[in-house]
Formats: structure tokens, sequence, C-alpha cells
């Protein structure tokens, strides 16, 4: 083997040896950028705290243990009427709100019968307590719903009008003519006027007035200082 040969053999051991080591050293590196970017991409403990569980996702089965202890405070308290023929029918799921306001129904019946709660047995309390946390956020939704409810049902009843129709009736009877020194050919006759008046508000500052009248009364034409009891059609006299 020639010198030459030799060396440039040597060469490419030394070229391999640093292009190795190089690679080693990026490795590293390189493996460390991308975890680091995984690392900035990661979600954060609220955002995960905000992802919904899998489980408030599913309908409440009647196999699950929530169902059938509600069904078993049902039994024991008659919290809840059921269906007319006063069976719970624990055979139909139910979605979790549907299960949250049967359950805040019987809650609400169990504090009523019960005086506050406090003579409720230590097993069911547990029950109690358990399905309130595990249905918590259902509960708290539809709390609100009901609030908000509340307060527009109030609002309603402060503001409210309802369209008011009052009847009212007049019936007049009378002998009537003409009492002076003139001659006119007047004649003292029986007059009557009947009317229904029917007055309607919409709106409390409203007013809207049928009438219905009937009767022969009829003007006498004539201006003197006493005519006696007169009345027209229109409202004239009485």
């Amino acid at each position: 083997m020639s010198k030459f040969t030799f060396i440039s053999h040597l060469s490419l051991l030394t070229l391999g040896a640093v292009l190795t080591a190089v690679t080693a050293e990026a490795a590293p590196k390189s493996a460390f950028e991308a975890s680091k970017g995984l690392s900035d991409t990661a979600p954060s403990p609220q955002q995960l705290a905000q992802v919904t569980s899998v489980s408030q996702l599913s309908d409440v089965q009647p196999t699950d243990w929530a169902f059938q202890a509600l069904q078993s405070l049902v039994e024991r308290y008659g919290c809840i009427a059921g269906y007319p023929d006063g069976t719970f029918r624990g055979n139909n799921f139910m979605t979790r709100y549907e299960f949250a306001a049967g359950l805040n129904a019987c809650l609400d019946q169990i504090v009523a019968i019960t005086g506050g709660g406090s003579d409720l047995d230590p097993s069911d309390l547990a029950t109690i307590r358990r399905l309130q946390e595990e249905f918590s956020a259902e509960l708290l939704s539809l709390r609100g719903r009901v609030d908000r409810l509340e307060a527009r049902t109030s609002e309603l009843e402060a503001n409210q009008f309802s369209t008011t129709t009052k009847l009212e009736g007049e019936a007049i009877f009378a002998l009537a003519n003409v009492f002076d020194s003139t001659l006119d050919n007047n004649e003292t006759v029986f007059q009557q006027r009947v009317r229904l008046n029917f007055v309607s508000s919409f709106t409390g500052q409203d007013r809207l007035l049928t009438r219905l009248q009937v009767g022969n009364s009829v003007p006498f034409g004539t201006t003197g200082d006493n005519q006696g009891l007169n009345f027209g059609p229109s409202g004239e006299g009485v």
C-alpha cells in the first residue's frame, strides 16, 4: 500500500467520524426542539377542565346507578307523581337534563316532607349528595333557567294588562211634552230609550265605546225655556 493510499483511507475514516459525531449531536437537539414544540401547543389545565366528560354526554339508562337511586327515592318519598297510572316507568331512558329536572323536583318534595331534611335517613342523604355531585352541572343550568323564567313571570305580572270590556245598560221611560204659552201642536207622549254600552280597553290608556240603542224619542223641535222631559236619540235632554 502506498503512502498516498494510506493517507486517503485515513482521511475518509476521519471524515466519517466527524459526520457521525455531528449527526449524533444534532439528533438530541432536534428531538428537544420537537418536544418543545409539542409542549408549546399542549392545552393548559384550564382548557382541559373545560372539556366535557364523556359521561356527561350520555343518557341515563335504567341500569345506571343514578337512575335506580332516583327510582328508590321516588318509591320511598313519593316525590314524583309519575304517569297517570301512578308508575314511574323505570324502563325508559332519560336525558341528563330530564333526569336533573326529576331530581330537582324530588329534592324539593323531600325537603317539604321531611321538614327541611332534618329527619332524612342518613343513607338517603348520602345518596342525594352523590346525585347532586354527579349532576351538579345540569342542576345548576336548570335552576338558572328557572330563575330567568321566574324573573320574566314576575315582570309580566307587574306589567300585564288584559283586554277588558265593561257592559253598561240604561233604560229610560218618560212622559214628555213642551210646557209654555205657545200652541205649537205638540202633544204629551210616552218616550222610551234603551242603551247597551260596551266600554273596552286594550292597554289601560285607551277607551273604545260600542253602543246599541233602541227607542222612540224624537226632539220636539223647539227651544223654549221649559221643555219638560225631552231626550233625543243622540243624547239631547236626559
